[in-house]
């Protein structure tokens, strides 16, 4: 933990968890199945964190999401706005429209929320923990959004960065350029290293106690 924040797990776990930001985009398509459907038939538990904005924008995704019994829905904010330097009100806003278009949709997330952008402001941590929610950051970014990170170069970059505990950030909302062609290679090596597969909230419970749903439009623990 880093000022609040969750940036891994514990570093003598072997466990690992896969996460991927659906952040509203005009790209098209908005949604990369291809990582969904790889995922879910081998059975790779995952976090996605997903904004409020996509989430009105891809009913259908996010309820393909829901269905998946070993995929968690966790917040991403609404607007994906910059939190740097924006008032307490303005991320609290943020995480809570965030929420509530989520429970609207009929997605019931974890009570974790990561900030767009990863920003990390002085009062993140005080303003989640004051809604019900544990800030999530990461400690491996292959950087996938980036149209020169091939599918050889995220693999390089995760197995590279990667230890017990780690949180690895993609994306599944379109700017995800080469992640759909990396996982096939990447998921293998990983678990031949002897990594396990988990979601956030599992990797948090070695360390904290479980990681609730959100219910009935309130964030809590």
């Amino acid at each position: 933990m880093r000022d609040g924040v969750v940036v891994h797990g514990a570093r003598r776990s072997r466990d690992i968890a896969l996460t991927f930001d659906a952040c509203p985009t005009s790209h098209v398509p908005g949604f990369s199945a291809a990582i969904v459907a790889y995922l879910a038939r081998e059975q790779v538990p995952a976090t996605f964190f997903v904004s409020g904005r996509w989430a009105e924008s891809h009913p259908q995704d996010l309820a393909q999401l829901e269905a998946v019994p070993f995929f968690e829905i966790a917040l991403h904010g609404y607007r994906h706005h910059r939190l740097n330097g924006a008032p307490q009100a303005a991320i609290l806003a943020e995480i809570q429209d965030g929420q509530q278009a989520l429970v609207r949709l009929g997605a019931h997330p974890r009570a974790l929320f990561r900030p767009p952008f990863g920003d990390q402001p002085r009062v993140l941590a005080s303003t989640a923990h004051a809604a019900g929610v544990t800030p999530i950051l990461w400690d491996v970014a292959p950087g996938d959004p980036n149209p020169q990170e091939t599918a050889a170069d995220i693999e390089r970059d995760v197995l590279h960065q990667v230890q017990g505990g780690s949180i690895i950030v993609l994306h599944v909302n379109g700017r995800g350029v080469g992640t759909a062609d990396a996982l096939p290679t990447l998921v293998p090596r990983l678990r031949e290293r002897g990594f396990r597969f988990v979601t956030v909230s599992d990797l948090l419970q070695e360390c904290t106690p479980a990681v609730q749903p959100v219910a009935d439009g309130s964030a809590h623990q």
